[in-house]
C-alpha cells in the first residue's frame, strides 16, 4: 500500500481528532484506533508508570507478544482509573503501527502561515499593518490574538477560518494514512 491510498473506511469524531492535533504535547499523546474510530490520549505520567511496570514485572510476567498487565495491576493500590489508563496504554503499546496509529503535533509553521494567510485577506489596511506588526516579533500567536481581541468581527472570522484549516490538515493525515472517514458520533 502507498501513502495516500484509501484502504479502510473507519467511522470517526472529526471533532475529537481537531482536538487531539491541537492538543498533542509532549505531556501527552493521542492516537486513533484504528478498530473502533476512537481517539485516545495517553499522558506522559501514565506512559512513564507504565515503562516502570515493564521494567519492575518479573520477567515471566511480561515475556511473549502480548503482555498482559493485569495481574500486576491487581497487586497494585491504584485508582480504577488509573488501572484502567495504564491498560489501555498498554494495550496500544502492543499494538501500535497495527491497530494504533499516533495524532502527530500540530506544527507551528502551519499556524503562522495559517496567520499570515488570514492577514492577507483583512480588508481593513490599519487593521492589517498591526497584525502583520503582532506576528514579526517576539510570541506572535499571543499578540496576533491580542489584536483581534479588538476586533470581534475579525477575530470571529479567524475562528471560522483556523477551524477550516484544521479540519484540513486533519482529513489531509487521515488520507495519508489511506482512511476515509465517515463522521459520526462515538
Amino acid at each position: 500500500m502507498s501513502k495516500g491510498q484509501i484502504t479502510r473506511r473507519l467511522k470517526v469524531n472529526l471533532s475529537e481528532l481537531e482536538e487531539a492535533f491541537e492538543d498533542t504535547s509532549w505531556e501527552r499523546s493521542y492516537y486513533l484506533d484504528l478498530e473502533t474510530g476512537e481517539t485516545v490520549m495517553v499522558t506522559e505520567e501514565i506512559r512513564q508508570q507504565l515503562e516502570q511496570i515493564y521494567e519492575e514485572a518479573p520477567p515471566e510476567e511480561i515475556a511473549g507478544e502480548e503482555v498482559d498487565i493485569t495481574p500486576i495491576l491487581n497487586r497494585l493500590s491504584l485508582p480504577e482509573w488509573e488501572k484502567d489508563a495504564l491498560r489501555e496504554a498498554n494495550q496500544i503499546e502492543q499494538s501500535f503501527g497495527v491497530r494504533y496509529i499516533s495524532v502527530p503535533h500540530a506544527q507551528s509553521s502551519d499556524a503562522y502561515g495559517d496567520m499570515e494567510e488570514f492577514i492577507t485577506a483583512v480588508r481593513n489596511q490599519r487593521l492589517q499593518d498591526r497584525l502583520w506588526q503582532a506576528i514579526s516579533g517576539q510570541r506572535p500567536f499571543r499578540r496576533f490574538k491580542d489584536v483581534l481581541a479588538d476586533n470581534p468581527i475579525e477575530r470571529e472570522r479567524w475562528f471560522s477560518f483556523n477551524e477550516s484549516r484544521l479540519r484540513e490538515r486533519v482529513l489531509e493525515w487521515l488520507e495519508e494514512e489511506g482512511i476515509e472517514p465517515i463522521e459520526g458520533p462515538q
